[in-house]
């Protein structure tokens, strides 16, 4: 469920949504993006012009009462002021991140202490930036960008509140004219999926990287951010690839971080970073929806309230999806996806399809399930009678190896002969004819082969030019048939 859906907003409503930059979150479930710091710091929307400047200031004064207390202990009043100012849970109304319940795990209190001890080491040590706090993942253990996206939308919590009520006056959505939902005091519309508001982000201070360059992915940075890797002693050599997460976390905090020169440098590093803004297609999930969203509003699942073979449920909900492909303008929404996102995205949005189907007919639906011989795309079951689907752009170099041997694997592996195999085709002619004359030999071998569909999702061209086409081609074909004499006419311009 989409926002905008929720909101029911009209075209023209819609089209305000969209160049206001409003990040049209699903409000049944959390999207795997983040707010991320240096997209904050970059952002020209009133409400969070000042938001990175705030969350120095936070950070700074927590530091600043590290530096003057006496001992990392609540009886010390310095450490204990610090301790109250560092709490932070999650902003459910936000609905990113990776939790699939309607309540993340938020920081914790034994969390939260472990880091401001770590963080009142490296304040002792010289080091008060308020950075310090944005890499928090990088020498914290259990801190990752779900944590850090947390912790920066608790601060700027009264910005976000803020900000989705001025969207919803400049769409109009206010109780007189919209009564059904149901209002906090503040005005804000409950989430009826989760018990709290439902708050909207603008997009350009998101990213699929919580902060930059995925800084939490320990052995990425080392690899990849010369100031990190200069940090590190030559002594560690090897073992540095041997270590656990939590070790090298652990090497950073007491190598790096507690060290005030080389600290300072990485920091420097950190501030010069730069992130380009989010394509919001790049997230496979999240592009599944977008495709599913066109496919639902174009086809209607009919689902006939009858007990399918699994079989024919796999065939109905994969040829749903292949209707919408080919007669609905599918073909030009695949076509439009990010070329490394849009086989995920494909096989997600047929799974959300087949969802809509298998509810009311008996059937359960697993998507990527692994049986041990790694995850086929698509498995429709019901008891014993169990079938795969196995699902291909002709772009991927895999295609033949998918037909001939995975879903094959797969189907051992499900102890079923019951598979289908879909291609889909993003451009690639020759690979097309390959597999179909490879299945067409197999069966005429009696060779056991899985079902083959063929989705075309070209690019299509307008009847106008089609048409264009066509005279042009007639054109060619009325001079070929004339005599030399008619040419000569031609010529002259008298034909």
């Amino acid at each position: 469920m989409f926002v905008s859906d929720y909101f029911k907003l009209n075209e023209e409503q819609y089209e305000k949504f969209r160049e206001m930059g409003v990040f049209d979150v699903l409000i049944d479930r959390d999207s795997n993006f983040f707010i991320n710091i240096l997209r904050l710091k970059e952002s020209t929307v009133p409400e969070f012009i000042e938001a990175y400047r705030n969350l120095n200031k936070f950070f700074s004064d927590i530091a600043t009462l590290l530096d003057a207390a006496d001992e990392p202990d609540p009886k010390d009043k310095m450490y204990k002021s610090a301790q109250k100012k560092f709490k932070f849970h999650e902003v459910n109304g936000i609905n990113l991140g990776f939790s699939c319940s309607s309540h993340g795990s938020g920081w914790g209190r034994a969390l939260a202490e472990q880091f401001l001890k770590d963080a009142y080491q490296i304040v002792k040590k010289g080091s008060k930036q308020p950075e310090i706090f944005h890499l928090a993942s990088l020498f914290e253990d259990k801190v990752a960008g779900d944590r850090l996206s947390d912790m920066i939308a608790t601060i700027i919590e009264p910005e976000i509140k803020k900000y989705t009520l001025r969207v919803m006056k400049e769409l109009g959505i206010e109780k007189e004219k919209y009564p059904n939902f149901n209002y906090y005091s503040d005005g804000l519309i409950k989430n009826p999926y989760k018990n709290a508001p439902l708050l909207l982000l603008p997009i350009e201070i998101l990213h699929e990287l919580p902060i930059a360059q995925n800084w939490d992915d320990i052995d990425r940075v080392v690899s990849e951010n010369n100031t990190i890797r200069n940090e590190i002693s030559t002594e560690v050599g090897d073992r540095w690839s041997r270590w656990a997460s939590e070790e090298k976390k652990k090497y950073l905090l007491k190598n790096v971080f507690m060290n005030q020169e080389a600290c300072r440098r990485v920091i420097d590093g950190y501030k010069m970073e730069n992130l380009g803004a989010l394509d919001l297609k790049n997230d496979p999930d999240y592009l599944a929806e977008l495709l599913f969203r066109k496919m639902f509003q174009s086809i209607e699942f009919l689902s006939e309230k009858k007990e399918p073979s699994s079989f024919e449920a796999m065939m109905k909900v994969i040829g749903i999806f292949k209707d919408w492909v080919e007669n609905n303008r599918g073909w030009a929404e695949i076509q439009e996806a990010p070329r490394r996102r849009r086989e995920k995205a494909v096989q997600r949005c047929i799974h959300l399809g087949a969802k809509h189907y298998v509810e009311v007919n008996n059937l359960a639906i697993s998507f990527e399930p692994d049986a041990g011989r790694g995850p086929v795309d698509i498995k429709m079951s019901r008891g014993n009678d169990v079938t795969l689907a196995e699902i291909k752009l002709s772009s991927n170099s895999q295609y033949i190896h998918g037909y001939e041997e995975q879903i094959q694997e797969y189907g051992a592996a499900e102890r079923t002969d019951s598979l289908v195999y879909v291609l889909i085709d993003v451009g690639n002619p020759k690979r097309v004819r390959d597999i179909k004359s490879l299945h067409e030999k197999n069966k005429a071998l009696g060779i056991k082969c899985p079902e083959l569909i063929i989705i075309d999702a070209n690019e299509r061209k307008a009847a106008s030019t089609y048409k264009a086409e066509e005279s042009s081609l007639d054109f060619e074909l009325d001079i070929e048939e004339m005599d030399l004499s008619e040419m000569d006419l031609f010529e002259t311009g008298i034909v």
